[in-house]
């Protein structure tokens, strides 16, 4: 049972198996796939506008995150190249 003010009430449990994942997800698939697309990083991008641009949707920023194994999601170094995940792959993925 949680307190009424911890930051944990809204938290979802999460269930592989027999394994159980407290308030967190696990990490997406992140093998090379042949319909990854590829984005250079140029000054002012951002993870959630590409996630916009190439997901459709700005709250999937975490996905390009996981793939490309982005511990600092603010700053992305310019002249790196980022995996970007097909939109179907990720749907599939968040479906499992």
């Amino acid at each position: 049972m949680t307190d009424e003010y911890s930051r944990y009430r809204d938290c979802i449990i999460y269930q592989d198996g027999e394994t159980q994942f407290f308030g967190a997800r696990q990490r997406l698939d992140a093998t090379p796939q042949p319909d990854d697309r590829f984005h250079l990083v140029v000054d002012g991008d951002r993870v959630d506008l590409l996630a916009a641009q190439y997901l459709g949707d700005p709250t999937l920023w975490w996905v390009i995150c996981d793939v490309n194994d982005l511990a600092f999601p603010l700053d992305l170094p310019v002249g790196a190249t980022l995996r970007i995940p097909s939109l179907e792959r990720v749907m599939l993925s968040l479906l499992d």
